[in-house]
């Protein structure tokens, strides 16, 4: 499926108008067959990677813990859905229709965790994650500056959110998706398919770091996450509370670390 597409615009500038065309993103709706109808959820995304985004969207939301959770991820491009077949926590996947919470963003941004009252093992993830993890402020802004210049579709049209997973050796995985939610989850997915590990790594953001957008990373046991946007202060609570680096406007040789100083090598 085309991700883009020319549209055909007037252009006013200086009080001087000319024909040329745009380069759109291109959205589309898809659907979610969980369990051959246990549950079907239904998303606005960019048509890429679905079946990394179907997946990532499941392990953020605790539905599944690992990639021996599932048994079948197809893709059906005609009718633009994406059915799964697993053993999925049912729990979980209650959450998702009886307690949604609506995140701070466009579509279907949002998470059914609650992380005010979370679960035990919630917990107990949130005290063991990446421990020793530590990294330059030099190096974040080095790999901030690589990440902006992979985000080509973000920069062409300014229509996209971009996410990357890096270590202090460089980024691997990236994806791109019209909603922020939707490219982490890409992240997430990519990594649980490609049996990537997400402890002690860092993902990147083009998109502010609201609450919903730590709760994946409390999920998926992820300990930073660096953002050239700002920060919540709710997402800082929980920053905070599962002692998770949080790093916002990390922009040209600037960041600003929220919480998590102690991963933070800023030199003398």
């Amino acid at each position: 499926m085309d991700i883009t597409r020319e549209q055909p615009i007037r252009c006013y500038r200086a009080g001087l108008a000319r024909a040329r065309a745009d380069t759109l993103v291109v959205e589309k709706r898809i659907e979610l067959d969980i369990n051959d109808g246990r549950l079907r959820w239904a998303m606005l995304c960019l048509p890429e990677n679905l079946d990394a985004l179907a997946v990532g969207f499941l392990r953020s939301e605790g539905v599944i813990r690992s990639k021996t959770d599932l048994r079948e991820v197809l893709v059906e491009p005609d009718t633009r859905r994406v059915c799964l077949r697993g053993d999925f926590d049912e729990d979980a996947l209650e959450t998702l229709t009886s307690r949604w919470t609506w995140g701070t963003g466009c579509g279907s941004g949002g998470t059914g965790q609650d992380l005010t009252s979370p679960r035990g093992d919630i917990e107990k993830l949130a005290a063991t994650q990446a421990g020793g993890m530590k990294i330059s402020a030099d190096t974040l802004l080095q790999l901030g500056r690589e990440f902006d210049s992979r985000a080509k579709l973000w920069r062409a049209t300014g229509g996209v959110h971009a996410c990357a997973l890096a270590e202090a050796g460089g980024l691997g995985l990236f994806a791109e998706d019209v909603g922020r939610h939707n490219a982490f989850d890409k992240i997430v997915g990519l990594a649980l398919l490609g049996d990537i590990g997400l402890a002690g790594k860092i993902i990147f953001s083009t998109g502010r770091l609201s609450a919903e957008i730590v709760s994946k990373a409390v999920a998926c046991g992820v300990a930073m996450l660096v953002s050239r946007s700002a920060v919540t202060a709710l997402a800082a609570d929980l920053g905070k509370k599962f002692n998770i680096t949080l790093i916002g406007f990390a922009r040209g040789e600037r960041l600003n670390v929220y919480t998590g100083f102690e991963r933070v090598d800023v030199g003398k």
